[in-house]
């Protein structure tokens, strides 16, 4: 678990700032689930569903991607960040942006919704910008390297159709091509962004927790990424260009191979791994990369069927891939990246001073399964909720996924609680004795 703190990564504040609004903003979603979750019966583009997807992806999954993105990059890399500064101003033009977007989204009040957007594309901007320079300056790139790049490449593409689509709140320049520009910057980034880069992360970090790095099928992760980051473009094609359900075919049957490889790669990892015994990350990652499967499925259903754009078939995969896939990993990997910063912070000190806790004293393993478990059911009832139209359906799905949340946030306490560190005096030299006992 070293391998998620060396000299090159940033400092804590960094990461930590999108963390804490990433799962700020996971709790007031919570909350609201059983009221919110109806939206998803509404309008494809409906104001409120639009807010409260964008309140998810950028508000949640964005950020906390963004966060991981500046904590993992430099140690993927062995290259310290392009620039600390640039990335903490990032957090600032994408926390007020956010909040102006989602509101000009939700109210349909235009110059907020301008500044909104403006400010996040700015945040987007000097996000991508520093990752970018980062990469290039690397010493060494492999293939969790060209998973942070080709991640990168399809955010800038569905950050400037974002951008497309705000203009034309305003304009209404895109006339009947507003609905293929809106599935495309959809796909692009959940497909081509939160996808290729969850992949490339699990690659590392369920090798790191595992220590199984060493038997990736290296071949696979390439193929995964070949298909993954080319799925969207040919959907992208299909909706924008040629018209044609075929290229829609390809693209789904390309995401759709591309998750499967991921499952295949996690299974192997897992059955392969030399650190035994349960982990709750195990549960969490095995999840998202099937909801990850069964979102693209469900593409692929929807271009064999022609389905228009409009329909709920393509509400029910946005849906699976939003919460089923990332906000599903986001959680299992959230109790590894952020109990071990805390841990970093808190006890790192004390080691061989004193007992401190492992990582999974920080939380409780038991609660945060039971979160799991609701999670899982809520995300299965809101798929059938949308399938059957059913509001009471959908508002009892919401419940469970509260429930879910509220395991987790609760855990998210328990941890934070850690954070604050204790000085004491360093040790003589020549008392010190190397026993310090590395958190599992």
């Amino acid at each position: 678990m070293s391998g998620l703190s060396t000299a090159h990564a940033p400092a804590l504040d960094l990461p930590a700032r999108f963390m804490l609004l990433g799962v700020t903003i996971f709790g007031l979603l919570a909350t609201a689930a059983a009221w919110t979750m109806p939206l998803l019966l509404t309008s494809f583009a409906a104001p409120h569903l639009l807010a409260f997807v964008h309140a998810n992806t950028v508000g949640v999954i964005g950020a906390l991607a963004i966060g991981a993105s500046y904590q993992l990059t430099p140690i993927v890399t062995e290259q310290p960040l392009a620039s600390e500064r640039l990335g903490r101003l990032s957090f600032w033009a994408y926390l007020v942006g956010l909040l102006a977007f989602v509101t000009g989204l939700a109210t349909e009040w235009l110059p907020v919704l301008a500044a909104g957007g403006t400010l996040l594309g700015l945040a987007f901007g000097l996000y991508i910008g520093v990752i970018a320079v980062t990469l290039y300056q690397a010493p060494r790139r492999d293939v969790v390297t060209w998973h942070i790049a080709v991640a990168l490449v399809n955010l800038s593409a569905a950050v400037g159709l974002g951008v497309a689509l705000a203009c034309n709140k305003a304009f209404g320049f895109l006339g009947d091509q507003t609905l293929a520009l809106l599935a495309t910057h959809a796909t692009l980034m959940l497909g081509g962004w939160v996808l290729v880069l969850i992949s490339g992360v699990a690659y590392r970090l369920v090798g790191m927790f595992t220590l199984a790095e060493d038997i990736l099928w290296r071949p696979a992760a390439w193929a995964g990424l070949a298909l993954t980051a080319t799925g969207p473009w040919l959907l992208g094609a299909r909706w924008l260009l040629f018209h044609n359900r075929w290229w829609g075919v390809a693209g789904a049957l390309a995401l759709s191979g591309g998750s499967l490889l991921l499952v295949a790669q996690l299974v192997h990892l897992y059955r392969r791994r030399r650190r035994r015994g349960f982990d709750i990350h195990i549960p969490f990652a095995l999840s998202a990369a099937s909801l990850a499967a069964s979102s693209a499925l469900l593409l692929l259903l929807g271009q064999l069927l022609d389905a228009p754009l409009g329909s709920a078939l393509w509400i029910a995969a946005g849906w699976l891939a939003i919460a089923g896939m990332a906000e599903t990993a986001i959680q299992g990997f959230f109790y590894k990246i952020a109990t071990f910063l805390v841990w970093l912070q808190r006890y790192a000190p004390l080691a061989g001073r004193e007992r401190v806790p492992r990582l999974e004293e920080l939380y409780s393993p038991r609660l945060a399964l039971a979160g799991w478990g609701w999670w899982l059911l809520g995300l299965l009832g809101a798929t059938a909720a949308i399938a059957a139209h059913s509001v009471l359906l959908a508002r009892v799905a919401g419940a469970a996924q509260t429930i879910g949340l509220a395991c987790f946030l609760w855990n998210v306490l328990l941890i934070g609680g850690h954070w604050r560190a204790r000085t004491i005096p360093p040790r003589p030299a020549a008392l010190r004795v190397n026993r310090e006992r590395s958190p599992r």
